[in-house]
């Protein structure tokens, strides 16, 4: 691998980490300049994930007070995050690439449309989360958060967006604490994950280390070009070339 690949996945990382800590939505940039490498696709999903979780944990370390404060419902949480990143982990590795090839568009464009409109639908996923809910809604919460969580495993872009739905159908009524545990379950899934792909040996480490180096240099970034660059703007810009991805994987 010469420099300027290392460079570029580097680079990519970085960008990755910086969109993670300010929007969310880093897999939309660092999965396509794997696939642009010349890694098969279901080789850069595992290694985009792998290369991606530093950042998730610093996030998480900064917020431990508050997810102490979740008590029960997050330990219940936590379970279907590591029963479910190991399944969504198990699926792509079972899964043959022809048929991965196949659902990547629509995974492209799900993740961008999530994207793009996610302040509008965690307002709204927030809001129609308050009240209490019976007790087959919660259930239904559950079951909804299991499946994002294998999603998670899977392939993950958006996959906030997604767990902030489960939250709303089973009535979690604290924003906050709904953000906190929403990043802690995005951390847990990835752990699960990244761990399966790495046993498998699923991981280009070659291209995974300047991309994790990468990551980790932008997830500390992020929150001192937070003041600087508004979300809305950077929200902007990677959903123009994330749109403009999923479309080159349709025809490609």
């Amino acid at each position: 691998m010469d420099l300027a690949t290392l460079l570029l996945l580097a680079v990519a990382g970085f960008a990755g980490g910086v969109i993670n800590a300010l929007a969310g939505g880093g897999t939309l940039v660092t999965f396509p300049a794997l696939v642009g490498i010349g890694l098969p696709l279901k080789l850069a999903n595992a290694t985009s994930q792998v290369a991606l979780w530093p950042g998730r944990l610093t996030s998480v370390m900064a917020q431990l007070n508050d997810f102490k404060q979740l008590g029960s419902r997050a330990w219940a949480s936590i379970a279907l995050g590591l029963v479910g990143g190991f399944l969504g982990a198990q699926l792509l590795i079972v899964m043959d690439p022809k048929v991965f090839r196949a659902l990547v568009p629509w995974l492209m464009l799900c993740a961008t449309v999530v994207f793009a409109l996610s302040p509008t639908i965690t307002k709204w996923l927030t809001a129609s989360g308050q009240g209490k809910r019976s007790v087959p809604m919660q259930v239904a919460g559950r079951f909804v958060e299991l499946l994002f969580c294998i999603y998670g495993g899977f392939f993950g872009a958006g996959l906030g967006v997604f767990l902030m739905a489960g939250y709303a159908i089973a009535g979690i009524e604290n924003v906050k604490q709904t953000n906190v545990l929403k990043n802690m379950m995005g951390m847990v899934i990835t752990t699960t994950s990244a761990l399966t792909f790495i046993v498998r040996g699923e991981v280009n480490w070659h291209a995974a280390t300047p991309m994790l180096v990468g990551a980790l240099a932008g997830g500390f970034a992020g929150g001192t070009l937070a003041r600087v660059i508004p979300a809305a703007w950077l929200r902007g810009v990677v959903t123009v070339g994330a749109s403009a991805l999923t479309a080159w994987y349709f025809v490609a």
